[in-house]
């Protein structure tokens, strides 16, 4: 493995001066040396650092491998779309008529500046500090190895959790599609064998086509949810004879289902970390801006029109995912064209998790980008485990703390163990769990939390000007209030989501574990 306790030389080639000079900088300060690299420098430079180098990751190319720096701009731009707009969406009009449309549309907006923000951070920070690969590098040059080990295990559950519900949601597809013509346990089985053999391709840019394929499946599946239920004269779910859609601008729900709500918008916009390890592999990592942007403004409009059209023409009668919202004959429709897309995001998910553990154990060996035999079977181990755990999660509730009797006991009791798990079926609620659990710190209080980091380095190197006081003040407020938000969503979320599970346990609705029962509503 490549953390030693030792100090090891790597040989590096620096994005640009900038990222040179701190990657020297943060080199001195943890080994107590000091000095400043020469600008004179040859092609390649040598840098010791304490336990991981903090360098590019991947070298631009080695013969016989993958092309690990390969991704362009406009690939990086369908990976991020895809790990943004997928399963967040389906939920999302449903969260509209919980909170109202007023708030619930004004969330969107907001939350989706605020993790746009986040994602600039992202390419910054990374740009800056060249060898951050994902969340875990970032806690280490924060933190050292008490938050490499933390934020990036964190991280890698986060992920995991993400592939389970993009399995979840393919087997609510394919139990649409068929009819439920067999066990759903038989489908979620499909949707990770397919999840394990399309995510165990290499790298970013082997697998960034099928982002397009699912952005081209994903997005006329929901314009044909949409266009269905604004042509019908009534909202296909609704009961015979006079109906009320109950459309409300302000709604009074109770704190958990607005809670869940929340969190439920929150994770439209979960695929934020993974931005680490996309802009890692880009051949030009400045060209991050570019396709961040566009990946977020489309999803902001996106999310936008769809939840007003959708809550507009539905009401009260919204399914949840949203794809069940125009019937019986396009449910199926949408379903049968959605499932490449639904597909794709748990695929970049996982590949997200695998790709995480495997530059952790092979990082700065010779095995990390040639095909060696350690190499293959470090790959092919992790795509096994990452998947089969993927599936539990999707399968079986991994936490006691939902079953304890009331929440404050809940919170008590957050013990993992199996003997009294059950299943999780309900989407909502395990979206609005990711959400409230992980996406609450990963998506907004890290980003906080970076800022004041990079801040405070700015400032003991001397690079704070005077002439940007004012800004830096504002700047300084808004990583605060990250942060107090984020926690905020993160307690009061969490809160939220035992409450609604539990009632979901208390009115029966929830199954046993590996359930054959349909979960296509």
């Amino acid at each position: 493995m490549a953390d030693s306790s030792a100090e090891a030389s790597r040989t590096v080639t620096p994005t640009s001066l900038e990222a040179e000079k701190n990657l020297a900088n943060l080199d001195a300060e943890k080994n107590g040396a000091s000095g400043t690299p020469s600008t004179s420098r040859p092609e390649k430079t040598k840098y010791t650092v304490k336990s991981i180098a903090v360098d590019d990751v991947f070298s631009d190319s080695v013969e016989g491998s993958p092309d690990y720096r390969g991704v362009s701009w406009p690939a990086a731009l369908v990976l991020m779309m895809k790990s943004q707009i997928g399963l967040g969406v389906l939920s999302l009009p449903n969260t509209m008529n919980t909170l109202g449309y007023v708030p619930g549309i004004l969330l969107v907006i907001f939350l989706g500046i605020i993790t746009t923000y986040g994602d600039y951070e992202i390419g910054r920070f990374r740009n800056r500090y060249a060898g951050v690969h994902s969340v875990g590098d970032v806690g280490f040059v924060m933190g050292g190895v008490i938050g490499r080990e933390v934020l990036g295990w964190c991280y890698w559950l986060y992920q995991c959790f993400n592939a389970a519900s993009g399995m979840l949601a393919t087997s609510i597809a394919l139990n649409a599609v068929t009819g439920h013509a067999t066990c759903t346990v038989a489908f979620t089985v499909t949707a990770a064998v397919i999840v394990g053999v399309l995510g165990s391709a290499r790298t970013f840019k082997q697998i960034s086509w099928m982002g397009w394929v699912g952005i081209c499946c994903i997005l006329p599946a929901i314009f044909i949810v949409t266009i269905a239920c604004g042509i019908s004269d009534r909202p296909p779910q609704a009961p015979a004879g006079p109906f009320d859609k109950e459309l409300k601008a302000f709604n009074n729900p109770n704190f958990g289902d607005a809670m869940v709500a929340v969190v439920n918008i929150l994770f439209a916009y979960g695929g934020s970390p993974g931005y680490f390890s996309i802009i890692a592999e880009m051949k030009n990592p400045l060209d991050y801006n570019k396709a961040m942007f566009c990946a977020q403004g489309f999803a902001i409009i996106l999310y936008v029109t769809i939840s007003t059209v959708l809550w507009f023409y539905c009401g009260q009668y919204i399914a949840s995912p949203a794809l069940g919202s125009a019937g019986p004959l396009i449910k199926k429709i949408a379903y049968g064209i959605a499932i490449p897309g639904l597909l794709a995001s748990p695929i970049i998910y996982s590949h997200l998790a695998i790709k995480f553990c495997f530059v952790r154990l092979l990082r700065g060996s010779h095995h990390l980008q040639h095909s060696t035999p350690t190499h293959w079977i470090t790959w092919i181990s992790l795509c096994v485990g990452v998947v089969s755990f993927s599936f539990i999660i999707a399968e079986v509730r991994l936490f006691s703390l939902l079953l304890s009797s009331t929440p404050c006991d809940a919170l008590l009791t957050f013990v993992p163990f199996f003997s009294r798990s059950k299943v999780i079926p309900f989407f909502d609620d395990l979206i609005g769990l990711i959400g409230a659990v992980f996406a609450s710190f990963f998506c907004i209080t890290l980003f906080g939390f970076m800022w004041l980091f990079d801040d405070n380095e700015k400032k003991k190197s001397g690079e704070r000007v005077g002439a940007r006081r004012w800004t830096n003040k504002f700047l300084h407020a808004n990583a605060y209030m990250m942060i107090v938000v984020g926690s905020f969503i993160f307690v009061a979320g969490f809160y939220g989501c035992v409450l609604s599970i539990q009632d979901s346990f208390n009115e029966g609705t929830v199954g046993s574990p590996f359930s054959c029962a349909d979960n296509s509503g």
